[in-house]
């Protein structure tokens, strides 16, 4: 039978489509403009984490009411040395609140402005995870990703958190508490973070029903095994060989969504606060770090005693980071449809996108 005019329109469209990479075809995500690879972690809604003990702090958290992407890795030495040579290679004043770290892959380099610092990363470190970041140089990393990586001074001091507010009066700190409502990429909430590392929307309860949470990160209620990559699933409780040159994605075992070292490597700052103390504010982290012994490790791991906190300006080895972002808005064919309509019209025809461990909180 011959085709109308309507069905050569729909096949004009629907070929549109398939070239630009929508409607029914195959979806390939686009690399992020950040550079980082995020995982999408959906199941809005879902129930929060119930403890056995009620007064645990975790105890009804881990709920998120919206889709989030996180970082499938922690920030890479790659990832941070673009983000430092941005930010000390430069001929204007240096910025506040960076120090570089001493866990990382990267090596000094000759700078190209006189008197800066600069790095660069030897060939196979590229993976390597990065320690001594504080809360305030997450966040001033995220202003960073926000305004595009620029290289402008203005767009590592705002964007997601304001650095202007960073200080402290009378020993509690007055840092930006949540990442403004703009934010392209923050510091993942704890509930986020939670949810993402312990929770597990293909898990099916006694009752029939799916959705649940898991006391570790690897899918189950068995604690972590530590050690080296072939002996251990995560990197931790080890000295020999050093835990600090092995590549974040070199241990099997991954998270309900697919990420990798959410146990061992860095423990991993949150954005949310607690007041313990008597008052004292602390930024909260998550997850077991290198170098601690497995029994240490095994309770930073469990969902129910996981959370520790510390002050936000505090860099030491332990600490690294994994990124939050917006989910983003997903494609339609309907401006091809509507250059498609418009060009039919046209000519009807269609033409060919410890101290270590911290404060640790029960």
């Amino acid at each position: 039978m011959r085709s109308g005019p309507r069905s050569a329109l729909a096949a004009c469209c629907h070929l549109a489509c398939l070239v630009l990479g929508l409607g029914s075809a195959p979806a390939h995500a686009q690399p992020d403009p950040s550079g980082i690879d995020f995982v999408t972690i959906g199941a809005a809604g879902n129930a929060a984490y119930q403890s056995v003990i009620p007064t645990d702090a975790v105890h009804g958290r881990g709920q998120v009411n919206y889709e989030y992407r996180i970082g499938r890795y922690e920030v890479t030495t790659a990832q941070w040395v673009e983000f430092f040579n941005a930010a000390y290679d430069r001929a204007d004043a240096p910025l506040p609140h960076l120090l570089p770290p001493d866990f990382w892959g990267a090596a000094a380099t000759t700078p190209n402005n006189p008197g800066r610092q600069r790095w660069t990363v030897p060939s196979g470190n590229e993976m390597r995870p990065v320690g001594d970041i504080s809360w305030r140089m997450a966040a001033m990393y995220c202003n960073w990703l926000t305004n595009g990586r620029s290289s402008d001074r203005s767009a590592f001091l705002s964007g997601a958190y304001d650095v202007s507010t960073f200080g402290f009066n009378g020993g509690i700190f007055t840092d930006q508490l949540v990442h403004s409502p703009g934010a392209q990429y923050w510091i993942p909430t704890w509930d986020e973070w939670l949810k993402a590392a312990h929770y597990d929307p293909n898990k099916v309860n006694g009752d029939g029903s799916t959705g649940g949470w898991w006391q570790y990160s690897n899918g189950s209620d068995t604690p972590y095994t530590y050690g080296p990559p072939g002996v251990g699933q995560a990197n931790a409780g080890f000295t020999t060989p050093s835990p600090f040159v092995i590549p974040l994605g070199a241990y099997a075992t991954v998270s309900p969504w697919g990420l990798y070292d959410t146990a061992g490597g860095t423990t991993e700052w949150t954005e949310s606060v607690r007041t313990i103390d008597g008052g004292q504010m602390y930024r909260v982290f998550e997850g077991s770090y290198w170098s601690q012994s497995g029994f240490v490790a095994s309770l930073a791991d469990q969902a129910r005693l996981s959370s520790g906190a510390e002050y936000p300006h505090i860099p030491t080895f332990e600490f690294g980071l994994r990124v939050a972002s917006v989910v983003p808005a997903a494609s339609t064919c309907a401006p091809a449809g509507v250059l498609l309509l418009r060009s039919a019209r046209r000519r009807r025809t269609c033409a060919g996108s410890s101290s270590v461990w911290r404060r640790r909180l029960g």
